[in-house]
């Protein structure tokens, strides 16, 4: 049987992270308004929106899912190191619907990679059977969750996020605090562009 939405818990964290309930709505697509009425129980909290909140607040899905009185089993214990997203030959990352636990081999050979990372690290699963990033199909790309532009992705092979929304693996030439930025995609082409967030790819397993 589902508990009640712990609605203190998850207020709690976003004070404690600096956040704000609009700050969680703008990151989710959403209006601020459902997320209250998520919180508040009125609605009852989608799987695929668990995997987002967990990023925002940087903790675990399995955290979220004890507060939110969602029914979901993620399989076994839970990990800091969750598949959420795939990307395509062109660089492109689209969120998975539900984010998953790397199998436990991958979850080794992750952590052994990021020993001395301390916050949340994400994976993203290379599709590619085309272009450049062929070398890299079914490669899982970690990387860490962030909501600046992190000064050392500059001159990194980054995850960047535009501020039309676009997520995106790309190298990162340049970038002033405002967002203003040149990057360079998986394609060779230089791009100036607004970024909003961009982090330096961790290790790539293959």
């Amino acid at each position: 049987m589902a508990k009640d939405v712990d609605q203190a818990w998850f207020m709690d964290q976003l004070k404690k992270n600096g956040k704000s309930l609009r700050g969680l709505a703008k990151h989710m697509d959403v209006d601020p308004s459902g997320i209250s009425r998520m919180f508040s129980g009125q609605r009852k909290m989608k799987v695929e929106e668990v995997s987002e909140i967990a990023l925002f607040l940087g903790v675990h899905t399995s955290e979220v899912l004890k507060h939110a009185g969602v029914a979901y089993d993620l399989d076994g214990a839970p990990t800091r190191i969750l598949l959420a997203s795939t990307i395509d030959e062109h660089g492109n990352l689209s969120s998975l619907h539900e984010a998953r636990p790397l199998p436990q081999s991958l979850i080794d050979r992750a952590q052994s990679a990021t020993r001395d990372i301390n916050s949340q690290i994400i994976a993203a699963q290379v599709r590619a059977s085309s272009g450049p990033l062929t070398v890299w199909d079914d490669a899982v790309i970690l990387f860490q969750h962030t909501d600046v532009v992190d000064s050392s992705a500059i001159g990194q092979l980054s995850i960047c996020r535009a501020s039309s929304g676009e997520q995106f693996l790309a190298r990162v030439i340049r970038a002033r605090k405002t967002g203003e930025a040149l990057i360079v995609r998986i394609d060779d082409i230089e791009q100036e562009t607004m970024l909003v967030t961009a982090t330096p790819v961790l290790a790539v397993l293959p």
